[in-house]
Order: structure tokens, then C-alpha cells, then sequence
């Protein structure tokens, strides 16, 4: 059987991963730190789920579509909005995130399949 992966599976797994190390080279610490490094190791996990199942594409689509959401409020759920790239970064992540995640069932012509 073979699995023909969405392209977006690699995004979910590039963002994640940037979520967990991002802290460090945005000079984050305390709450903020671990919140944003415990999501986007939710986002591998999903990426690397969607990638080994493909019965798990939809819900590995819709559950990243979720933590999107909840990556573009850390800000200012957890008090660090502003206008530094330590407040963007998880706000342009989410939102990219959330993109890739809706994509396949936005423009269903193009299968999503790289």
C-alpha cells in the first residue's frame, strides 16, 4: 500500500519543530516559553501522525487547524503581545498553520497531495 503524503504534513512538522526551538533564539522564558514549546510538539506529533496513517489526514488536518487557533492566542492569552517578533512569531505560525491545514478542504481540486 502505498501513502502519498499532503505537503502539508511537512509544513505542520517545520512549524512545529520551530515552535519547540524558537523560544531559545527569541530570548522567551518562563510560561511562554514551555506553552510555545509544548504546542509545537503537539504540531510534530500530528505532522508525524498524518504522515505514518493516512486514515489520520482528516483528523490531523482538523486538530492542527485547532491548535492553530490556540498557537495565535498565546500572546495574548498568556501576556506577551506587542509588536516584537516574540509576540509575531506564534501569531504568523498559527496563521500559516491554520492555512495549511484548511487548504484540502478549500481548494479540493488539487487533492492536497504533493
Amino acid at each position: 500500500m502505498t501513502h502519498r503524503h499532503h505537503w502539508q504534513d511537512w509544513i505542520y512538522a517545520a512549524i512545529g519543530a520551530w515552535l519547540v526551538v524558537s523560544p531559545w533564539f527569541l530570548g522567551m522564558a518562563g510560561g511562554a516559553l514551555w506553552v510555545l514549546v509544548a504546542l509545537g510538539a503537539i504540531v510534530v506529533a500530528l505532522a508525524a501522525t498524518a504522515m505514518m496513517r493516512e486514515s489520520a489526514q482528516d483528523g490531523a488536518d482538523f486538530a492542527v487547524a485547532v491548535f492553530a487557533v490556540l498557537i495565535v492566542a498565546t500572546p495574548w492569552v498568556l501576556g506577551f503581545s506587542g509588536t516584537g517578533i516574540a509576540a509575531w512569531n506564534p501569531v504568523i505560525c498559527g496563521l500559516v498553520l491554520a492555512v495549511a491545514a484548511l487548504w484540502t478542504h478549500l481548494m479540493p481540486h488539487e487533492g492536497g497531495h504533493a
